[in-house]
């Protein structure tokens, strides 16, 4: 697959790393030579100096050839603009992807209209409110993702922590707990392995779990917290940014008014407070020592810090943690280095809006059939939540007669009816099923091979 990516910024480079990896050709075009630079040391590629409105450049760039043209530069009017022209004057490529952030295109709660010919565009302060909201609703625990509308979730255990133990084998393992979860995947000296029942854990190993069931989620990760969850009630969000306002409309009528929502700007203030009624608006700097006491917000149950500025999310979410706040969520927006440095500030989340908008855009190059996608180790794992369609080749088989040759993990099962299971060999692939699947990055090809 031919594929031109327009920006080569973090998440230009980001995307264009992930499908080099899955031997795509990747064209860069980007004004800034440092950045062409910069992309063509990172990623197998070729990188053009120019701009993506210029149809000269696109043609440099190989747009007439591009299968894909990911358009994710800072500017929404540049990423519009290329991709009408690319829909104009290159009908052959098939899809044209835009990172749109102004709700002034895309309405006030982010539907997504098509625009000059785009196929799909991705919202990254959507994208991320979505996060959020999924995260509140399932739980907010350390290093887990969850699978909006199932039981699911995934979670990261090192050997030595929780009930993971060098030495001990995957089905050795399942026999000592028994509950019900899969060992999806096991980390281990930067490279992601799909074990068997005889792969032994060993040191320094992560191990990727995916299970429906809170005793697990105890047993494996030395953890009790989950079983204690409820909603947060009492919520403090700070900044009133785009991916705020995502928030907020996301958020039911009842939900807002739990709401405390601080933002130093007047003009922003004053406009948050005349769009959401039912939200407390408090124009007031967080730096202010006396916010936190007059507020008493070490009290509240969930802080969630939604600035533009990455260390100022983190520090104030690690601070308002620190005081006694029960949840923490920070985004981050610049660089997604800074989320390991934020859980170890005591951050229960650390949102990278690049993680998301990543994970966004490889599920919808994936195809139709996929709902829901978390990429894990730096893309290196990825697991999918996928419905079975009526082409799929084993539909009707039992599991225990299909062999995905260490290739796929089937961690789970959601069921048309809504009920949710971890397979044994007996389960049968029926259609309208969402599986709950893991694969290496390396294994996507295969992936999409099985699953088109």
């Amino acid at each position: 697959m031919k594929i031109l990516i327009i920006g080569a910024g973090r998440r230009g480079v980001r995307i264009g790393r992930h499908l080099a990896a899955e031997g795509s050709s990747i064209t860069f075009l980007d004004k800034s030579i440092s950045r062409c630079h910069a992309a063509e040391a990172k990623v197998d590629c070729l990188a053009v100096c120019g701009s993506g409105t210029d149809l000269e450049k696109l043609k440099e760039a190989g747009a007439a050839d591009a299968d894909t043209v990911i358009a994710v530069t800072d500017s929404d009017e540049v990423n519009i603009v290329s991709c009408g022209i690319i829909a104009s004057e290159f009908p052959s490529v098939v899809n044209t992807i835009a990172a749109i952030r102004s709700s002034g295109y895309l309405g006030a709660e982010g539907l997504p209209p098509k625009i000059l010919g785009i196929t799909h565009i991705i919202n990254p302060d959507q994208e991320g409110a979505h996060r959020i909201l999924d995260t509140i609703h399932y739980g907010l625990y350390r290093d887990t993702l969850i699978f909006p509308g199932t039981d699911f979730m995934i979670f990261t255990v090192q050997e030595g922590q929780g009930a993971i133990r060098q030495g001990d084998a995957v089905m050795a393992l399942r026999k000592r707990i028994n509950e019900n979860f899969v060992i999806a995947a096991i980390y281990r000296h930067g490279a992601v392995i799909i074990p068997t029942g005889e792969t032994e854990i060993r040191q320094g190993d992560i191990a990727v779990v995916i299970t429906d069931s809170d005793k697990a989620y105890s047993s494996l990760s030395g953890s009790s917290e989950r079983e204690v969850y409820s909603e947060p009630d009492n919520l403090v969000i700070l900044g009133a940014t785009r991916i705020t306002r995502f928030l907020l409309y996301a958020f039911s009528p009842k939900e807002r008014k739990r709401v405390r929502l601080i933002e130093k700007d007047a003009a922003a203030a004053e406009e948050f407070a005349s769009l959401f009624p039912e939200v407390t608006v408090l124009n007031a700097s967080i730096t202010d020592e006396s916010i936190w006491e007059d507020e008493d917000l070490g009290a509240s149950d969930l802080f969630i810090s939604l600035t533009d500025n990455d260390e100022l999310n983190i520090v104030t979410a690690g601070y308002a943690r620190r005081i006694g706040t029960k949840k923490t969520i920070a985004q981050v927006k610049s660089n997604s280095n800074y989320s390991q440095f934020a859980l170890s500030l005591g951050v229960d989340v650390a949102l990278s809006i690049t993680d998301v908008t990543v994970d966004s855009l490889i599920r919808y190059l994936r195809g139709d059939g996929i709902s829901a996608m978390h990429t894990l180790f730096e893309g290196e794992l990825e697991v999918y939540e996928y419905v079975i369609q009526d082409s799929f080749p084993f539909l009707g088989k039992a599991l225990k007669h299909v062999h995905f040759r260490n290739r796929i993990v089937i961690a789970g099962v959601r069921r048309a009816d809504g009920t949710s299971l971890v397979p044994d060999g007996e389960y049968v692939f029926t259609e309208g099923d969402s599986l709950i699947l893991s694969i290496r990055h390396d294994e996507s090809g295969y992936l999409k091979e099985l699953f088109r």
